[in-house]
């Protein structure tokens, strides 16, 4: 077997070997003193050696000079050659083999799961003595199985035994991203990639994916079905509708199914399920590659929240057949309206009627004038607007601000009769405040607005194409306000002059609209986007928490913002630690495993892995208040259609799968920092050294 030196010029330390034999070499003079009385009778005479020098003990020489040889031979970093050289001892090292198993639930569909638990064991089977690999679980995340590449195939069979598919959706890139980690450095430069999945067009989406390492080779196992079949619910609609005589509130159902294949289906049956029990079942038919809508009898609430379910009738793939949501009533949210005692009757007509249309939430509407604000009046209220009236002072400005404060929402709207001039000390806490006198656009004929903050809650609703358009509207007069630093300005003019501000005051909400909404001053309640403004901007300033919450398996979630404790922006740390200890949340997910948010240690974010209902606690001192969360899966793994055959293998750049690997010969570097020789030959000179040490000390002891 040839050897060859990673670094043969320590070679030259051979020539250490001569310390050793010069040291057995040199005889030292043995001398004993001898007592004499005097030296003055006797002549100096030289000391002649009368023999020459020879070696006394030649095991310990030998075990000297082996020990240096050793070490000198370790320096130069020996490696071993086997048969064919370098890439012959990268074919005898064996293969590092990545498993990528498909979870995701389009695995589901007929008897895919068990065509793919049979082929990633099959890739076990096929794996040689010297080989080595991993099982990699991947649907929208990646996660490898055990602690890294093994040879051990019971280990690695029970991995695919034991696992099935999951809720979650496919994502090649992340699977692919995987493999790169686990080769990584230390590697063996024979590896494989072995994907074991449907193949799904979805799975893919258009993601830049990860190339294989160089000589990587790359099979699939495709479990993809030539005809597929699939019909599953898309949505849930739930429109409430106006009380009945009992003062019970209804709802109405509606679910939308989708068909995926090329067959109609007929007669598909689709059920209501509130609370575990089934209330009503329809028919519907679905055509070829299309949608249909079935729509249920209306029916009363049941008191808190209720667990809904639309479910289809069963196909080869039960998961999507179910659809879920809740079911909550809510009492209407109240609001106070506070009018210029000089205002004539038309006055906030507009601002009424927008609140009182529509639901979720639904406003309770009662207007007063200022001198007629008290400490019961907003006790029950969620919001307060001050409608072109100025700031009150006194003990009705002190209640205002304690209400805010606490939680409560303030909107404030500029006109004629607002007179901030006159307004008390303590409206410079709760909003900017306006300076000099209104602004007029009459002559210009009206200014328009130039920017609106689309990502904050009062606009979310006008991003999509088509749904609202605030550049018609015209404003004549309006009040110059300057935002503070801590403010946030939701709008502004074209002449960038803050339109609409807001304030986080204590836990509560103002926003200042620096003109009126009573059609004086602009044009804004004549346009179509004037109801949903106004219904956006009153929920939000309310602190209006939705109960119709949904979300999808795969996204992640904060406990704190869906209840809305999320802290108000504020200089003080020590407020939002305060803040931040005030509420402690629990998390049951549908399987009824429990998270804890909210406590030192704690959980930040929930992963929504599960389908089903994702039941949330918050505890704040002795109150809980419970909500659900229903989760649903992701419908872009509902199409099941597959890629073709080659397109995996050109995105990655790997070898076909019946084309024989070319091994890339290692180098001198890698073989030998695989091989360690140089390691045992250390160990060995140092036990030398010992057996040295050990026997010349003895032998020394000897010769006294």
């Amino acid at each position: 077997m040839p050897f060859a030196f990673l670094a043969p010029w320590f070679l030259a330390g051979l020539a250490a070997i001569g310390v050793p034999v010069m040291v057995h070499m040199i005889q030292k003079e043995r001398k004993e003193v001898l007592r004499f009385p005097s030296l003055m009778f006797l002549s100096r005479i030289p000391y002649q050696a009368v023999r020459r020098q020879k070696v006394r003990h030649w095991f310990l020489l030998v075990l000297r000079c082996l020990a240096i040889i050793l070490l000198a031979i370790a320096f130069s970093r020996p490696f071993f050659l086997k048969k064919g050289g370098l890439a012959g001892t990268a074919m005898k090292m064996g293969r590092d083999v990545v498993i990528l198993l498909d979870r995701s639930y389009s695995m589901e569909y007929g008897s895919r799961w068990r065509r793919a638990q049979a082929a990633a064991k099959d890739a076990v089977d096929k794996l040689g003595s010297n080989d080595r690999a991993v099982v990699v679980y991947f649907g929208g995340t990646a996660t490898m199985v055990g602690t890294g590449l093994t040879n051990d195939k019971r280990a690695l069979l029970k991995a695919i035994d034991t696992t099935k598919p999951t809720a979650d959706f496919t994502r090649y890139d992340v699977a692919f991203r995987a493999a790169q980690r686990i080769f990584g450095d230390t590697a063996r430069p024979r590896r494989e990639v072995v994907l074991v999945s449907d193949g799904q067009r979805a799975g893919w989406g258009g993601r830049e994916l990860p190339p294989l390492p160089v000589g990587t080779t790359f099979t699939q196992a495709n479990l993809s079905d030539s005809v597929t079949s699939n019909v599953f619910v898309t949505r849930a609609d739930v429109r409430y509708i106006d009380n009945d005589t009992s003062g019970r509130e209804h709802v109405v159902v509606a679910a939308r199914l989708a068909n995926r294949s090329d067959r109609p289906a007929m007669n598909h049956l689709v059920k209501l399920e509130v609370n575990g029990r089934q209330l009503q079942a329809k028919p519907v038919n679905v055509p070829a590659n299309g949608t249909a809508d079935v729509e249920f009898a209306d029916m009363p609430i049941p008191p808190g929240l209720s667990r809904g379910v639309i479910q289809a009738d069963a196909d080869s793939l039960q998961r999507d057949n179910l659809y879920y949501f809740v079911l909550a009533r809510k009492a209407p949210t109240p609001v106070l309206v506070v009018e210029a005692p000089s205002a004539d009757t038309m006055a906030g007509l507009f601002l009424t009627r927008a609140l009182s249309i529509g639901d979720r939430p639904t406003f309770q509407v009662k207007t007063v004038r200022p001198d007629q604000i008290s400490a019961e009046l907003l006790k029950e209220r969620k919001l307060v607007v001050l409608n072109d009236v100025p700031v009150p002072g006194g003990t009705a400005g002190q209640l205002l601000t304690d209400f805010v404060k606490h939680g409560g929402g303030l909107l404030v709207t500029l006109g004629s009769h607002s007179d901030p001039g006159q307004w008390p000390s303590l409206a410079n806490e709760l909003m900017p405040r306006p300076s000099g006198s209104p602004i007029d656009r009459v002559a210009e004929r009206g200014e328009i607005l130039g920017f609106l903050d689309r990502g904050h809650p009062v606009f979310e609703a006008f991003n999509a194409p088509r749904s609202g358009d605030f550049s018609s509207a015209r404003f004549y007069r309006y009040w110059p306000v300057t935002a503070g630093q801590n403010d946030r300005q939701l709008a502004r003019y074209g002449d960038s002059r803050p339109a609409l501000v807001e304030r986080r005051v204590g836990a509560g909400r103002v926003l200042l609209w620096s003109s009126d909404l009573d059609g004086l001053w602009n044009d804004v309640p004549l346009q179509p986007v004037f109801l949903p403004f106004i219904r956006q901007a009153a929920t939000y300033a309310s602190g209006y928490k939705d109960d119709r919450l949904a979300a999808t398996v795969g996204q992640a979630v904060s406990p704190a913002v869906l209840f809305g404790d999320d802290a108000p922006p504020t200089d003080s740390v020590a407020a939002k630690e305060i803040a931040s200890r005030q509420a402690q949340y629990v998390a049951i997910t549908p399987s009824g495993k429990q998270g804890r948010f909210g406590v030192p240690g704690g959980l930040v974010t929930l992963e929504l892995a599960e389908q089903g209902f994702y039941e949330l606690k918050r505890t704040s001192g002795s109150a809980v208040e419970t909500r659900l969360l229903p989760v649903n899966v992701d419908l872009t793994e509902s199409d099941l259609a597959p890629l073709d055959a080659g397109v995996l293998e050109v995105a990655v750049a790997p070898r076909t799968a019946g084309e024989q690997a070319k091994v890339a010969p290692l180098s001198p570097r890698d073989v030998e920092r695989r091989q360690g020789v140089w390691w045992y030959l250390v160990v060995i000179a140092l036990l030398l050294f010992g057996v040295e040490t050990l026997l010349s000390n003895r032998l020394s002891r000897a010769l006294r």
